[in-house]
Formats: structure tokens, sequence, C-alpha cells
């Protein structure tokens, strides 16, 4: 993920978090600001949106505690606490740290002599703009202005840079190579998996038996692996599979539906062919009727038509086997005419051109068919799911066998095989490589910040930290 996907993320969190329909007293004259460090002044704003935040950073942590916590209880809340601290102390506290995180970047921004290039400009520009137009009722309620806002996603670039100017690379705090593949090593695996669903098209869980048969089939492509068949061809293999099987039950259904449609229709076929057959009876009594002369003239108008109708075909299948004996005995093999360049070498057609480029494209994916999942925790939650998580980082060894787990969380079988993630080498460079350093180093990192905080001299507002207690903000 890019960084300016990873701050259209965070930003989105926020307005998720808003979304709880939080309503607090709009900012008094004297509490407009939050604090001030140096010639800086911080809106109350800024202060607001990481209490929105850290409230629901709060209850996200409380309900994983007590999953039937009701969070709209405000007594029941104001009685609890989180890692030792009641819950209001705790979310002023990190709202307050972040200020001091972000008065602390703006001023080592300029320190340093950092800039915004034009491209970060649009992106923030745009960004303030689009979350603003969905988002300004909830945050102008919540005491959030545009320009607080605008700070908050400015601050995301001035960090990065501030970031990278000391963990990047000739940074005095320089990432090496090792140090990322020993972290990559130790918290994410590189892998392709092949999952086989314990349930039918439309979810639903399989009978005993039919479970039966996706296990045995599960086993059969574990055998292949084993064997040493290739792993993309082993998946593609399973995905024809599965569309063949899927064509089939489209047109098994086709089918079903078409002879409901004829058992509809012959229901009132039988009446309607004794209408036919009486009409027609009728018309035969009348013709008969209209005497002789009828009956001639109607035969030799049938002769006549048959005659000319016969000539005809005649001439064609005449005029057809004079062309055929002109050019031999045998009707002659369609030919392809083969086409050259200026070279006389085999030109390719544009069709082919095509159709080359689209495999050599594929074919240059050197990560086709791969996922790469984090090491999972109670507190990040596990990805695909607990059971599958644990068992790519327990049981599978890099390069070793494929291994089958069943997973009843996706209803599914995962045939996995995991691979060496040191040899990702996106990993290592550009956006992905920021991502992993700012995962690695974001707690020192900020503690780097807090510090530049204390010596930039940051005071905060008491009147405006007292206002702007995290319980006036109210659910709906």
């Amino acid at each position: 993920m890019s960084f300016n996907k990873n701050i259209y993320r965070k930003a989105l969190a926020a307005a998720t978090a808003l979304t709880m329909a939080f309503a607090v007293t709009a900012c008094g004259e004297g509490t407009s600001w939050i604090a001030k460090c140096q010639d800086d002044t911080i809106n109350s704003g800024i202060y607001i949106y990481y209490q929105t935040e850290a409230m629901s950073e709060a209850t996200s942590k409380l309900t994983k505690e007590n999953p039937d916590l009701d969070t709209k209880d405000e007594k029941l809340l104001k009685t609890l606490t989180v890692d030792g601290v009641n819950v209001s102390q705790w979310v002023n506290d990190k709202a307050s740290k972040q200020v001091k995180i972000f008065a602390a970047v703006d001023q080592k921004f300029e320190e340093l002599g950092l800039e915004l290039t034009a491209e970060d400009k649009d992106n923030i520009k745009n960004m303030s703009e689009t979350f603003w137009q969905y988002y300004s009722g909830m945050y102008e309620k919540n005491g959030i202005g545009k320009e607080s806002f605008g700070k908050i996603v400015e601050h995301d670039y001035k960090r990065n840079k501030v970031f990278l100017h000391y963990y990047g690379e000739g940074g005095e705090k320089e990432c090496d190579d090792a140090q990322l593949a020993a972290y990559l090593e130790g918290n994410y695996s590189r892998v392709k998996y092949i999952k086989f669903d314990l349930t039918d098209s439309e979810g639903n869980a399989l009978d005993n038996d039919a479970k039966a048969e996706v296990k045995k089939l599960a086993e059969e492509y574990k055998k292949k692996a084993e064997s040493g068949k290739n792993f993309d061809d082993l998946i593609k293999e399973y995905n024809d599979y599965k569309a063949k099987l899927a064509e089939e039950k489209e047109k098994e259904n086709a089918e079903v539906t078409g002879e409901a449609t004829v058992t509809t229709a012959v229901s009132g076929e039988e009446t309607e062919k004794e209408a036919e057959v009486t009409e027609t009876e009728d018309a035969a009594v009348t013709e008969a009727v209209s005497g002789d002369e009828a009956a001639v003239t109607t035969a030799e108008t049938e002769v006549s038509e048959e005659g000319e109708t016969t000539a005809a075909a005649d001439k064609n299948e005449n005029e057809a086997s004079e062309t055929e004996a002109a050019s031999g005995d045998e009707k002659p093999a369609e030919t392809t005419v083969a086409v050259t360049d200026e070279n006389g070498e085999p030109a390719v057609t544009e069709e082919a051109s095509d159709k080359a480029d689209e495999e050599t494209e594929e074919d240059a994916d050197p990560y086709k068919n791969e996922s790469v999942f984090k090491k999972g925790s109670e507190d990040d939650g596990y990805n695909p799911s607990e059971k599958v998580n644990k068992a790519v980082f327990n049981d599978c060894k890099v390069g070793g066998p494929a291994v089958l787990v069943e997973d009843d969380e996706n209803n599914g079988l995962y045939l996995i095989q995991r691979l060496d993630i040191t040899g990702r080498e996106d990993y290592f460079e550009g956006d992905q490589r920021t991502n992993m350093l700012t995962e690695m180093f974001k707690d020192d990192f900020d503690n780097m910040a807090l510090e530049w905080a204390e010596s930039f001299g940051i005071t905060f507002n008491n009147a405006a930290v007292k206002r702007y207690d995290p319980f006036n903000i109210k659910y709906e």
C-alpha cells in the first residue's frame, strides 16, 4: 500500500469514528486553541480530532475484553479502565500526546529545511476537499473546522518526510536491508494457497458426504504439491475445475428452467391443436366443394413452381461442378497465407501481438498468486483467520511441503505453501519499504518527537483541555 493510501486509510478511519455521531459544544473564544509551540498556535479542532480517534481505540479495546459491552452506557464507561487508566484520562492523554507530536513535527520540518512538493500539495488539497465534502457535517458538529482538518492531512506528509530524513537512506538512523529482512522474517509470511470451499454456490455448508469429497480432492492436490508439481499450475488447475463446475451448474439450471417453460406451454396445446384440426377440416371441405377447376389450377401452379425450382437447382449444380472440375477432382483445402515483414520474416498480427503482450505481462509478474500475511495477535486480529494465520507461522516451513488446514471460520480447507519473504524485492524499495520502516520505528520516532516537543517548549491551554472532556462527546 502506498504512502498516499495509508493517509487515505487513516482519514477514513477517523471519519468512521465520527460516524458514531458524537456531539461537541462549539469552541468558545478562550478555548479555540489547545496548545502553543514557539510561534505556532494549534487549534482545538486538532485536539478534538485526536480525541475521537482515541475514544474509538479505547472502546475497541474494551469491546475486545467484553464483546457484550454497551458502549453507549456513559455511566458504565466512566467506571472502566484502559491499560490501568480510567477511560477519560486515557483518551485525553492519547490526544495530548498526538498534539505534541503534531507540533514537534511541524517545527522539525521547518528546522530541517524540508519542503512539500507541488504533487504533495495537490494531494493534500484534493484529499482534504474530498473528505470535507462527505464528512464536513460530522466534523463541524464535533468542533473540527476545515482548516484544522487540512492541517491534519498536511501533517501526515510532513511527518513522512521528517521520518525518512532520519530512518531513510543516508539518515542517521538508517535501517539497512539486513535489519529489514530480519523484521520481515519475524513478522510476515509470503505464501501461495488454494482454498477449497466447504460451502455450496449459495454459501450453505456442505453435508458430510459432499464435505468428504472436497477433503479427498484437497488431499489429492496436496500429494501433487508434494510430488513437486508447480504450485501456480495447481492453482490454475483448481480455478479451471471450479469454472467448469460453475458452467455445468449454469447449464443445468438453464435446462431446468427450459423444461419448466415447456411444461407450462404444453398445458394449453391440446385445446389449441383441436381447434386447428377443426379449422383444417373445414377448409378442406370448402376446397373440395369449389370444383374440379380449382383443383386443376392448383395442380398446374404446383408443377410450374416445381419445374422452375428444379431448373434453378440444376443450373447451380452444373456451375458448381464446372468450377470444381477446373480446380481439381477434390475440394481444395483451406490455406493460410503467410504474412512477412520487409525483411522476409514472419509478421505478427495485431491480435497475436496483443495476446502475446497479455501473456508476457502475466508472466512478468514475479509475485503472481502470492499473498503476504502479517503475524496476527489478539490486538491486531488474524488474517485470514486465527487458525490459518497460526498455521502459516507455526506449521508451514519456508520451502517445505504444503500444509493443509481446515478453517471453520471461513468454511474452507487451505492448502498453503510458504515462500521466503526476503525474496520479495518490492518490500525493500519504494513505498513498501517506507511502510515497513514506519511500522518498525513508529514508537521510536514518536518518542523522539515527544522529546522535540519538550525542547521546543510546548504549552497547553488548560481551559480547553478541561472543556473538551471526551464524555462531552455524546452518542445520538
